[in-house]
């Protein structure tokens, strides 16, 4: 009897089982279901790209087409199982080659990385291009993702260094280039993180864009250097939408 009641106390003073979040009739549900809820969980994503400080003997110097490199990590679908995969290259059609890391005493920008590619959704994810503005390299990617995309659109977001926008007549530069190169674009965004190359700690993470304009040096870029990318008193539009000032950061993880 002692024994029943210390046990029955004993289980009171137990907290009591949080959710579970594990979803068990998920492998049940139907296959059209399965593929609805993996779509669903496939967000809209940040995605950097950088070209590592060029070498005289690299391919693009002399013609070629420059190469890309990225910290970011693909969609984690992509590795789950066989539905996840499926629904996420269905997400992401297209599928960038970057270039393999060498060092920049080393020509090795014309070599791509057979087994490293960054996946995109041209129409909801943003692609962020790190490093100072070079209309020719830009030109290349751009049309190398729409080339790369079945519905033959392209990029619709792109996110660039506020030090594009630093030399004169910056603003109507670049919003003749997206009107007469690349139409579909619906918005830009310029980041206030001004190196060429992410992090030196940071590799296999996520990007993010961030509200800054809190900061003092949003208000200096407003009121300085930013004034070109104005129409009066706000940003112009470039594309379809009005140019977003922001931050841009990076963390580890998925």
């Amino acid at each position: 009897m002692v024994n029943d009641m210390l046990q029955s106390a004993a289980e009171l003073a137990l907290p009591a089982p949080g959710p579970s979040l594990s979803f068990h009739v998920f492998p049940h549900l139907p296959v059209e279901l399965q593929q609805k809820i993996w779509r669903y969980s496939l967000a809209p994503r940040i995605v950097e790209v950088h070209a590592r400080r060029s070498h005289y003997a690299d391919d693009f110097q002399h013609g070629g087409v420059p190469k890309w490199q990225s910290g970011c990590n693909n969609p984690a679908a992509l590795s789950v199982n066989s539905g996840a995969r499926s629904a996420a290259l269905d997400c992401y059609p297209i599928k960038l080659p970057l270039a393999t890391i060498a060092p920049c005493e080393h020509a090795g920008d014309s070599i791509n990385d057979l087994n490293r590619v960054l996946y995109i959704n041209p129409e909801v994810d943003t692609v962020v291009v790190l490093g100072d503005l070079d209309y020719r390299r830009m030109s290349h990617l751009l049309t190398d993702l729409g080339l790369r995309d079945p519905k033959g659109k392209g990029l619709r977001r792109l996110a660039v260094s506020a030090s594009w926008t630093y030399h004169q007549g910056a603003g109507d530069t670049i919003r003749m280039l997206v009107q007469h190169m690349f139409p579909k674009l619906i918005e830009m965004t310029v980041f206030m993180y001004a190196e060429r190359l992410p992090p030196a700690d940071w590799a296999g993470g996520v990007c993010s864009l961030e509200d800054c304009s809190g900061t003092d040096y949003y208000k200096r870029y407003a009121m300085g250097r930013g004034q070109q990318m104005k129409d009066g008193d706000k940003w112009m539009v470039i594309g379809k939408k009005e140019l977003r000032v922001m931050e841009l950061t990076f963390r580890h993880g998925w």
